[in-house]
């Protein structure tokens, strides 16, 4: 057995406006751990937020691990473990689900215990219930996911069409998932629900065609942005953005991360103007220009 293992996995944004718990799309920005067997237990945290990522027991990454072996009656043997992490948490890009991807990941290659996808979700499912989020990071690219009845996860990876860039602008600041669906309604009107549902399917057709003018109005939502649009200064002028170049825009996740589809020559642009409204609310931000991820989790990459 190997005593060195590598992998990585994406970064991810859900939603993608009204597809609420149901949409997610895999991005080039990567959760990248290096696993050496050893004689104790020991966790280096390098990169973004590293300052944040626990590096005692109490690590996501371990602690989903550690939960596995537990259900499979196995023993951890003791490993250091170094994360390079380039996604910054509680910032709506899917921190959480690369981590608990990661930590199921390291259970395998640590006990050459390789899981189906089904196991994968099963166990995933103790610490993250939404397979929006999960599904990209685990499989990459767009993703259209529910739970079935029994927690069975059904997946459709789905492939967009080339001619697009995706923008992300990333505030100075951190909205955890549980503030953000702390401030959603119990129930909503028929006329809502029907919105959202008109605009999931459209951004999916949207997507896959190829057909960017309708993305601005698919990108659109009754179910969760105008809720959280208090927690996040500025959001509705970004949302009233109509920067040349911008196919159309959304919360990325739960916020307060913006995200962004956009014209591939005009996208610098597109993220510049959506942080220049921050800046305006006295909030700092930086703008990215990323590509879609294609192939999710990758083992033999750092």
């Amino acid at each position: 057995m190997s005593r060195n293992y590598s992998f990585r996995v994406p970064a991810g944004t859900s939603n993608l406006g009204a597809g609420f718990d149901a949409l997610g799309l895999a991005l080039e920005i990567y959760l990248r751990v290096r696993i050496e067997l050893s004689s104790r237990m020991e966790v280096v945290a390098l990169g973004v937020d590293a300052a944040e990522i626990p590096t005692t027991s109490n690590n996501l990454i371990l602690r989903v691990a550690n939960r596995v072996a537990t259900l499979r009656n196995r023993e951890l043997p003791p490993f250091r473990m170094t994360i390079a992490n380039e996604i910054p948490l509680a910032r709506g890009l899917g921190s959480s689900a690369a981590a608990i991807i990661a930590g199921i990941t390291c259970y395998e290659l640590v006990t050459q215990d390789r899981l189906t996808e089904a196991e994968i979700f099963r166990y995933a499912f103790e610490f993250e219930t939404h397979p929006d989020n999960l599904s990209p990071a685990l499989r990459g690219g767009l993703v259209a996911a529910c739970q079935g009845a029994d927690s069975e996860v059904f997946i459709a990876n789905l492939s967009v069409a080339p001619g697009v860039k995706c923008v992300i602008v990333i505030p100075e600041f951190e909205i955890s998932t549980e503030k953000a669906r702390a401030v959603l309604p119990q129930t909503y009107s028929r006329k809502d629900a029907v919105y959202n549902l008109q605009r999931s399917a459209l951004i999916i057709g949207a997507l896959t065609t190829g057909n960017w003018p309708l993305v601005r109005e698919a990108m659109n939502d009754r179910i969760h942005q105008p809720y959280r649009a208090s927690l996040i200064p500025g959001f509705e002028e970004i949302l009233a953005l109509r920067t040349p170049g911008m196919y159309g825009l959304a919360l990325s996740g739960a916020g307060p991360t913006i995200f962004a589809l956009a014209e591939p020559a005009k996208a610098d642009g597109v993220g510049w103007d959506i942080t220049a409204v921050f800046e305006k609310y006295g909030v700092k931000a930086l703008p990215h220009v990323v590509n879609i991820d294609t192939e999710g989790r990758v083992i033999g990459t750092l």
